[in-house]
């Protein structure tokens, strides 16, 4: 495995990891780990959207798709 080293990370940033690593049980690393991971996964759904063609006609756009994803959120 790779090794990261971080520099320059704020003081309240590195207080809010050590909280939610201590709420979560884990250690810091385990829980940064687990949020960059977390990340990768969005940024691979961000490219897939990116790159996504909707059904031909549907009349659907991906913007009324996420509209409706945002109603039901907000609505329940």
């Amino acid at each position: 495995m790779r090794r990261v080293n971080l520099r320059g990370v704020p003081d309240d940033v590195y207080e809010a990891l050590a909280r939610s690593a201590e709420v979560s049980r884990q250690s810091m690393n385990a829980f940064v780990m687990e949020r960059l991971a977390e990340l990768t996964q969005v940024l691979s759904v961000a490219d897939y959207l990116m790159s996504y063609t909707p059904p031909a006609g549907t009349g659907i756009t991906l913007n009324d798709a996420a509209a409706a994803v945002r109603d039901i959120r907000e609505a329940s």
